[in-house]
Formats: C-alpha cells, sequence, structure tokens
C-alpha cells in the first residue's frame, strides 16, 4: 500500500512539473514553485546521491543569474538566463563536509528543467534531461573533509596522543606502519546510517 501511494504521488508530481513547464518559475505562486522546486530536488538527490540527503533544516531556494562575461564565466555563455538552487543544509555538530551543504540542485528557470547537482564533498552532476529512466547513474559516495591527527605541539613526547584520537577512530583512522601514521581504513558513514539522531527520513 505504501509503495502504491509513493507511485502516485511521483506521478501527481510528474503531471504537476509538466504543467507547470508551460510556464517559467517566475511565473508561478512562490507556494507552488517552491513545492515543485523542492520535490525535484530531493528526487534528484535521491537519483544521484542518497547518502546527502538532509532534513536537518528546510531547504534554502535561491535565484541567480548566470553573471555576463568575466573571470566566472570567461565565455559569457548564457549570460543573464535565470536559475534556481534548491540547498539542503546538514549539521555540522554531526558531520563535517568540504562545503556548507550537504547537497545543492540547480534548475533552469526557463525550462523548469535540473541542469546540475553539486555535492557536499565538492563533486558535482551535470544533470540530462532523461535522469529518471537513466539506469547507468552510479550514487556519489559519502565523503567528509578529511582530517589529520592534531599534536601539542609544546608536547616533547613524540608518541603523544593525538588531541583529536576520538574523532580519528569515529572516522576510521588507525594507526599504521614503523612511524605510527593515522591511515584511513574504511569509508565515511553518513550519520543516519550512524545510529544517531538522523539528518533525513
Amino acid at each position: 500500500m505504501k509503495n502504491i501511494n509513493k507511485q502516485l504521488i511521483v506521478i501527481l508530481f510528474v503531471i504537476n512539473l509538466i504543467a507547470a513547464k508551460a510556464q517559467q518559475f517566475d511565473m508561478m505562486p512562490s507556494k507552488q514553485r517552491d513545492s515543485l522546486l523542492i520535490a525535484a530536488a530531493k528526487e534528484i538527490v535521491m537519483k544521484y546521491g542518497t547518502d546527502y540527503y538532509r532534513e536537518y533544516k528546510p531547504p534554502i531556494i535561491e535565484r541567480h543569474k548566470v553573471p555576463p562575461k568575466s573571470e566566472i564565466n570567461p565565455t559569457g555563455e548564457m549570460a543573464d538566463r535565470i536559475f534556481y538552487r534548491v540547498i539542503f543544509l546538514y549539521n555540522k555538530e554531526q558531520e563535517q563536509l568540504e562545503y556548507d551543504y550537504a547537497a545543492r540542485v540547480a534548475f533552469w528557470n526557463d525550462t523548469s528543467k535540473p541542469s546540475g547537482i553539486a555535492f557536499g564533498n565538492g563533486r558535482f552532476f551535470m544533470i540530462s534531461d532523461n535522469w529518471r529512466t537513466d539506469t547507468t547513474i552510479e550514487q556519489m559516495p559519502y565523503q567528509e573533509i578529511e582530517i589529520f591527527p592534531i599534536y601539542d605541539l609544546n608536547n616533547p613526547d613524540t608518541n603523544q596522543e593525538p588531541k583529536n584520537k576520538e574523532e580519528l577512530i569515529r572516522r576510521g583512522y588507525e594507526r599504521r606502519g614503523d612511524r605510527g601514521e593515522w591511515v584511513k581504513t574504511r569509508p565515511d558513514v553518513p550519520p543516519h546510517r550512524r545510529g544517531g539522531s538522523g539528518n533525513r527520513r
């Protein structure tokens, strides 16, 4: 029954999105636009990188223009074209990513189509028109920012334990080799898989 309800929701969403394509996001009532953007962004994050989906706080929706020819846009291509971003935040007390967001999805205003998804680990995917049916998409692996052992520089003991030993162990680092270097031995684990409070449902 739950699967039927989920399928019905997706079908209704697709119908609404197709209907919405007749008009630009800018032309929609803000509540309708935001609802469509968030629903589509969630579906995209779950398709491209499930471990980066967060419900820590309500997603942020931003409206931008492609900048004119400059250092940011050297060719000047698509200058002034409007796009929207849906940004999923994360709890920095539970995880440390390269960027301030877990995932960020961009949509063109004039076509209502997604253009790309960026993840908190710094990786980015362009989104094709057939992303929903594309079976070749590989999930983005979860990856927190790299950490290093922190030592007391005023302590002459060369065998001292790092100040952040517990965090190193939690993140899968172990002492290896003759020098006792801290080496990562397993992949990072997102908060919702650690048995904590969880950032996604």
